[in-house]
């Protein structure tokens, strides 16, 4: 395993996040969404360097490593670079849990190799673990009390954790955002608007907005796509920032979702200008787990799950196959950003007017939509909203 000394530099996105996206979303269709793209490839990375053999050419290959990195080390410094960028900020940051839990051996303690856990605590913001997998509820209340605790609480809910003879390795990957907007919404202004589900667009329910007549942000009306972007800037010194993209057509999330798969988020946002928008927005909030092994193994990465997976830089047993791979993330938008609020009553709210002009750009999220977290060059979490 290589040693990592202080440097970075840029990489080129891998498309394995708008791949899994696409997965979950089409799996998931009729509700709401998040996942961690940047999270997932951190994890997938780190494995690598534990890994060898067919294995760790698996990996290579379909993380694209050689063609984006010169070395191991350049790879784990960019993501110890980009993790820490959304955790240091007081004002803008995303809590992450990332383990390995790892099947112990008898006779052999925890087994961790010593430099692969310094690696992955120092720059990948992990911690491999020794825990027995073959106690669904013993390992259930593990990853609650000792894991999802520190990123806002909660518990497994539909997920079964389970072990077998040839599971060894369990991944978890657990984030909750918590940031302040730049331009947060006032909260006098939030009030009731119509939202027509995915399901059932025809039909509307009644739900608190957040509210703009004229917020000053980047915007774009996309034609190609058949819909319309903003970014809401965050409190952020690397200009961290949630994109927004409506389909014009109430129905029309999945064909956008579909195009926005092979589509640069990068590039999109580069045709974004300044503007003053109206902007109408659900609060909302998402609570969303899922395993990502079928999304995976439909991508290629075979070897990892395999019973001839190598692992033998991260656990002298060597062959260490990959139960699962599990994410829990949570996001709440409201009127200061992303985080936790005073619960209100529909009751305290009263019905938005809108007021239309033609001159005016606005958007109005009335209907499902897709956002995300983003930097310059990195997507931090992506979902989509259809209903509540």
């Amino acid at each position: 395993m290589s040693e990592v000394p202080n440097s970075t530099i840029p990489a080129h996105d891998t498309k394995i996040g708008a791949e899994i996206f696409h997965s979950i979303s089409s799996s998931f269709a009729d509700q709401n969404v998040v996942i961690s793209p940047l999270l997932l490839e951190a994890t997938l990375a780190l494995l690598y360097l534990g890994s060898d053999g067919a294995t760790a050419e698996e990996l290579q290959k379909l993380l694209r490593l050689k063609q984006r990195f010169p070395s191991n080390a350049k790879m784990a410094n960019f993501f110890a670079s980009e993790l820490s960028n959304i955790t240091g900020d007081p004002d803008t940051r995303i809590h992450l849990r990332n383990h390995l839990l790892i099947q112990p051996t008898s006779g052999a303690g925890s087994g961790i190799a010593e430099d692969f856990q310094k690696i992955a605590q120092t720059y990948f913001h992990a911690t491999a673990e020794s825990i027995d997998l073959e106690q669904p509820e013993k390992l259930r209340r593990h990853i609650s009390e000792k894991i999802l605790s520190a990123v806002g609480g909660g518990s497994w809910q539909e997920i079964q954790v389970e072990g077998s003879s040839l599971a060894k390795i369990l991944l978890l990957l657990a984030a909750n955002l918590q940031s302040k907007w730049f331009l947060p919404f006032s909260a006098y202004r939030t009030g009731l608007y119509d939202f027509h589900s995915g399901s059932h667009p025809e039909q509307a329910k009644s739900v608190a907005m957040l509210f703009d007549d004229d917020m000053f942000v980047k915007f774009a009306e996309l034609r190609d796509l058949n819909a319309r972007a903003i970014e809401l800037p965050y409190e952020h010194t690397e200009e961290l920032s949630m994109l927004l993209i409506l389909p014009n057509q109430r129905d029309g999330l999945p064909e956008l979702e579909k195009q926005l798969r092979s589509q640069d988020l990068g590039e999109l946002q580069q045709r974004m200008q300044m503007e003053g928008v109206q902007v109408l927005l659900p609060k909302f909030s998402i609570d969303f787990e899922c395993s990502l092994r079928q999304p995976l193994k439909q991508l290629g990465f075979e070897q990892i799950f395999s019973a001839s997976a190598d692992f033998k830089h991260l656990h002298p047993t060597g062959s260490l196959p990959v139960a699962d791979v599990l994410q829990k993330l949570r996001i709440n938008l409201n009127e200061s950003g992303s985080g936790s609020e005073h619960p209100r009553v529909a009751a305290e709210y009263k019905p938005i007017v809108i007021s239309n002009s033609s001159r005016q750009k606005f958007f109005r999220a009335d209907h499902p939509f897709f956002f995300a977290i983003r930097s310059e060059n990195v997507t931090y979490l992506m979902g989509h909203v259809v209903g509540f």
